[in-house]
């Protein structure tokens, strides 16, 4: 008996997604197909399947990392077993898709130099948060991922205007 997913659930799993992304530096264009294989299969109930077999392909192509892959695996397995079909897998991943943008700061991404900043500002703000919380990727909640972001925003905010 299929079990339900909470919109809460959702989100903690997208952002799980979009910070896995953003250590293993994936790269903008992948979140984008992922959200676009949502629409491979027919049958709109294993659309959660045919996501994963996309992200572990990706991880073979070396345009995913593994522990990203499996985040998507754990979230797709989630949705799947709840009775969840293409309309939720399409939610969940736009969630992603959006928190991954949200660490973006295309002024300061448009130099070798400032984005090289941005990578190590954001891992550096992700591996204080994760300290702080005891906790790994896998466990990180949606509000955990907003005050990375908060974070992100202001220390972006500070490059720009030194720059």
């Amino acid at each position: 008996m299929p079990q339900m997913i909470e919109e809460k659930d959702i989100l903690d799993l997208a952002a799980r997604i979009a910070v896995q992304a953003r250590i293993d530096g994936v790269e903008r264009s992948q979140m984008e197909n992922l959200l676009a294989s949502v629409e491979t299969s027919s049958d709109p109930k294993m659309s959660p399947y045919f996501v994963t077999l996309y992200a572990y392909s990706r991880v073979g192509r070396k345009e995913m990392g593994e522990k990203t892959a499996a985040l998507i695996h754990e979230a797709m397995n989630k949705l799947y077993e709840a009775g969840c079909e293409r309309e939720e897998v399409r939610k969940l991943l736009g969630l992603a898709k959006w928190v991954y943008e949200s660490f973006e700061e295309k002024e300061l991404k448009e130099e070798k130099e400032g984005k090289e900043e941005l990578t190590k500002v954001l891992r550096e703000i992700i591996n204080d948060v994760l300290k702080r919380r005891k906790t790994d990727t896998r466990n990180l909640t949606f509000r955990d991922t907003l005050e990375i972001i908060r974070a992100f925003r202001e220390k972006a905010s500070k490059l720009k205007s030194k720059g």
